[in-house]
């Protein structure tokens, strides 16, 4: 390696660096899902990138492709959205519309992961903390919408 490109090297490690620090602390985990690499998944991701605050938490680096997240200094609320989660098929699970955008939680869960319904790739945001969905999904249905809507819950 050359002089100029291990500089080049130590730069890019040094601004990453900088990144995580300015955006509080380490990433929070977020494992890509299975069709994050989907196109529409990068549509969604560039207008999510104008989500500077969810619910009150700010923006915070995540590790997943196709993910972002927003959460509280120590972490104990977080909100995480994965673009290209398993599209939810008919279901007798809670359905509610945000702003137009149809999400769907299991039943089963007592914190549950919400995933929009009727919409390629499928979305899902998950929380810790207090947080309910009429804290987040409202924030997030404008990045979500940009994926056409092909089924209702209704």
């Amino acid at each position: 390696m050359t002089g100029t490109a291990a500089r080049r090297r130590a730069l890019q490690a040094a601004t990453a660096l900088l990144l995580l620090a300015g955006c509080g602390g380490s990433p929070v985990a977020a494992p890509a899902a299975p069709e994050a690499t989907d196109p529409g998944c990068a549509s969604v991701l560039v207008l999510v990138r104008e989500v500077d605050e969810l619910a009150g938490l700010p923006r915070v680096a995540s590790t997943g492709q196709s993910t972002a997240a927003w959460a509280s200094p120590d972490r104990s609320e977080q909100v995480v959205l994965r673009c290209g989660v398993d599209l939810p098929g008919p279901t007798t699970d809670a359905c509610l519309s945000v702003d137009g955008v149809d999400w769907v939680a299991s039943d089963a869960e007592a914190s549950p992961p919400w995933t929009t319904f009727g919409r390629a790739p499928a979305t899902q945001v998950a929380v810790t903390g207090d947080l309910t969905a009429a804290d987040v999904l409202p924030g997030l249905g404008g990045a979500v919408e940009a994926l056409e809507a092909q089924r209702s819950c209704s």
